[in-house]
């Protein structure tokens, strides 16, 4: 995500300011167990991603042509496995822009993180406005917001919980 004002969007954070505060990351039964949804995917607590990771988080990109709206989803997985997905829109001098990325996971984390994502990979959207990214990584913050972070850049975003 440069962000830079080109009406491109990439794998990759750029400094932005999130608002919004972090929400209950979700409910489980009195034995621990998550609610099945009726996915064939890894149960929140099962694989190598810590749980307070899982989940759909957000943030905007706001820049002199507009607003960058990014929708990040953490799921459950192993090495190997795409536990990311990324969803940007945003403005563009002809009209808009939609990408979607995705990123396997790297390395396996401890069992606080942080989450090392490989490059990511443009699953939709016109290489006109979606260019790939770097390896990421993923760190929560100690008031629950997450920050996603280029390797090579050092550039980030933060987001907040769904």
């Amino acid at each position: 995500m440069r962000g830079d004002g080109d009406g491109t969007a990439g794998g990759d954070p750029t400094p932005t300011r999130s608002t919004g505060a972090p929400q209950d990351p979700g409910t489980s039964d009195p034995a621990g167990r998550t609610p099945s949804t009726g996915s064939t995917a890894p149960a929140a607590d099962e694989g190598a991603v810590p749980t307070a990771y899982v989940g759909d988080w957000t943030t905007a990109i706001d820049n002199a042509s507009g607003t960058h709206p990014r929708s990040l989803t953490i799921a459950q997985g192993e090495v190997g496995d795409t536990v990311m997905t990324l969803v940007a829109d945003g403005p563009t001098d002809t009209g808009s822009y939609h990408c979607v990325f995705d990123a396997p996971l790297a390395a396996e984390p401890s069992a606080d993180g942080p989450l090392r994502l490989g490059p990511s990979q443009v699953r939709t959207g016109p290489a006109t406005n979606c260019a790939p990214g770097g390896s990421t990584t993923v760190t929560l913050l100690p008031d629950g917001s997450l920050q996603r972070t280029n390797d090579d850049t050092g550039e980030s975003l933060v987001y907040t919980r769904q």
